[in-house]
């Protein structure tokens, strides 16, 4: 099992804290953001970790060289990051896929015990979600069984969207390597192939969804906290979230 986070955006919503620094380096509650994740593979027992870099690249390879506390790391490039989205800079990691991975964003910071609650999970492919709150901003996952059956990006949910069985992606995943090179890569491919390096990488996972091509089930985070910062509301609260769980 690897980890391979995606790191490689500009982050402009968090300005003016991201005109100097990488957005994985802003802290929160006193740590940056990547630390949160590279301590939580580091907990989950996860010992090697690809990390896709784009904007102020030498800064994160600066801050985090080529291990931290134990987990080794290595650096994928996405120099096109101003022009493209989070879809190729997956594709440019695929070299990476010769093992299991947990894919996990940048600009995420939760529960240390989060990713190791996913790794007890016995299906191979696995969405964390948590319940959909009004507060709540993104793509979702309408579920059955405990399984997808739909995930709709933000772009797909109009006016009247029913948001009552819905999921919110907390874009953490676990995925087998069979997966990820049977089935990912090709559909990606295709994608890309059509000159769709604007999408998100949820584009991809909901279009195998639809078609059953692909098999996810969900983990809800349950206790376990958990926030996306895009922006500096999203900050703050964060900031508050884990002061509060770091007392207590």
């Amino acid at each position: 099992m690897k980890g391979l986070i995606l790191a490689a955006g500009m982050g402009t919503r968090l300005h003016p804290m991201t005109r100097m620094r990488p957005k994985s380096l802003v802290e929160v509650a006193g740590r940056p953001m990547m630390q949160y994740q590279l301590d939580s593979l580091r907990r989950a027992g996860i010992a090697e970790c690809t990390i896709v870099v784009g904007c102020m690249a030498d800064a994160i390879r600066s801050y985090f060289g080529l291990d931290y506390r134990g987990v080794k790391l290595s650096y994928v490039e996405n120099t096109a990051y101003e022009t493209t989205n989070n879809l190729y800079s997956l594709w440019l990691a695929r070299a990476e896929f010769d093992d299991d991975i947990v894919l996990l964003e940048s600009d995420l910071v939760f529960d240390d015990l989060l990713l190791c609650d996913l790794l007890l999970m016995d299906e191979p492919n696995v969405a964390v979600v948590d319940q959909f709150q009004p507060t709540m901003d993104g793509t979702v996952i309408m579920a059955g069984w405990g399984v997808a059956k739909q995930m709709v990006l933000k772009s797909d949910q109009g006016p009247d969207f029913d948001y009552g069985s819905a999921f919110k992606t907390v874009n953490i995943y676990r995925f087998a390597k069979d997966t990820l090179v049977e089935t990912i890569v090709p559909k990606m491919s295709e994608f890309l192939a059509a000159d769709r390096t604007d999408l998100y990488y949820e584009a991809v996972f909901a279009s195998l969804i639809s078609s059953n091509d692909m098999r996810m089930a969900l983990m809800d985070t349950g206790n376990r906290k958990w926030a996306e910062i895009d922006t500096l509301g999203d900050l703050l609260e964060a900031d508050r979230m884990f002061d509060i769980a770091a007392v207590s």
